[in-house]
């Protein structure tokens, strides 16, 4: 008589179901949020008080970059870091092809007449621009 061999078959351990934690998933959520938070507060390049202002017909052609208008306390005005009259900035606003993906930011003394700033603005209306900001301090 051959012997057999018996083969012990252990009892199979109960399968645990299969669970989604959380609460690491919230954290990465909330990392992301806070990384983005901080990105886009780095991309500012100037606060201001934004102007919402009828918009103008402008050609297809435009940069995406913002201009500044500086008026200082004598009433000299630049367009980016070029010393420019009033009458001229309409025209350097055109050269440099703004339309309504610019915004100007306008960055005058607080001495400045207002009239002054109107008229720049004015001009800068003119040469299709229609998004402005004023440029101030904390404080």
């Amino acid at each position: 008589m051959a012997m057999r061999k018996r083969m012990h078959i252990g009892r199979r351990k109960p399968v645990e179901e299969a669970e989604i934690i959380v609460i690491p998933m919230i954290d990465v959520m909330m990392f992301l949020l806070f990384f983005f938070m901080v990105a886009s507060l780095a991309m500012v390049v100037q606060s201001g008080l934004p102007v919402n202002l009828p918009k103008a017909a402008t050609s297809s052609e435009h940069s995406t970059q913002n201009i500044t208008i500086t008026i200082m306390r004598d009433n000299r005005i630049y367009l980016n870091t070029a010393l420019i009259t009033i009458d001229k900035l309409q025209d350097g606003l055109r050269k440099m092809k703004v339309g309504e993906n610019n915004l100007v930011i306008i960055n005058a003394d607080k001495a400045v007449l207002h009239g002054l700033v109107v008229g720049a603005m004015d001009e800068a209306r003119k040469a299709g621009v229609t998004r402005f900001a004023i440029a101030t301090d904390k404080g």
